[in-house]
């Protein structure tokens, strides 16, 4: 069990899950009525996807999110580059700095307060569900935060641009070759060796391998006109 992401989602239920198809379609009021509130254009999810253009991926359990916005925290503040990361990198002491730095106290009591002034670098990577909800192929400045009422999963609403911006400047720390495929045997095998390469990519494999992974679901979200939809 672990993360997985989807663009095309409603395209691939209409195929398989009539019922989830109707739920799902629901979902999707409420996120036109969060874009709404917040004067952005609604949002026109595609039904009709052909099956090679759908985008699927499991990502890295639910950790190796943390194992990049970690590397995002560190350059957020001009910090060098860390040590590669490990399962406990949610636990690092510049990422809780970030989160604190931002809402004056925890992430989740950023939750609850609802601030949204300050400015910092990779908010669409750093403040987003790592389990659960969207992000949507328009290009605005902060992450959304809907009103709890309308019970947009993950609660809160990102970016596809924003997304795809962050997550090339992370793979150019990275030194990630630009034309990686994101499910090619070398990423995997990266994996096992993760910390002990002498390239750079491979050394910070779990983070290169997360890095590219939302790189190409950002590229799809963006051809295809569809959300990010993690789940």
């Amino acid at each position: 069990m672990g993360l997985a992401i989807e663009i095309g989602i409603l395209a691939e239920l209409k195929r398989n899950d009539e019922e989830g198809l109707v739920s799902l379609r629901d979902d999707f009021v409420r996120l036109n009525q969060a874009l709404h509130a917040a004067r952005l254009c609604e949002h026109h999810e595609p039904e009709d996807i052909q099956d090679d253009s759908i985008f699927s991926c499991d990502m890295y359990g639910y950790s190796g999110l943390h194992y990049l916005r970690r590397i995002a925290a560190y350059e957020a503040f001009g910090y060098p580059m860390p040590q590669p990361g490990d399962d406990n990198a949610s636990g690092d002491r510049v990422v809780k700095r970030y989160y604190s730095e931002f809402t004056g106290g925890s992430f989740f009591a950023r939750l609850l307060r609802r601030q949204q002034n300050t400015r910092m670098d990779f908010t669409h990577l750093m403040k987003h569900s790592d389990a659960e909800g969207y992000y949507v192929p328009q290009d605005f400045e902060q992450v959304l935060f809907p009103n709890t009422s309308l019970k947009i999963p993950g609660g809160m609403i990102g970016s596809t641009q924003r997304l795809l911006a962050e997550c090339k400047r992370l793979a150019k720390l990275l030194e990630l070759p630009s034309d990686l495929d994101h499910e090619s045997d070398e990423l995997w095998d990266a994996i096992d060796e993760q910390g002990e390469s002498d390239i750079k990519w491979k050394r910070y494999a779990v983070e290169s391998f997360t890095c590219i992974r939302l790189i190409r679901a950002c590229e799809a979200s963006l051809r295809l006109g569809a959300v990010i939809y993690f789940c």
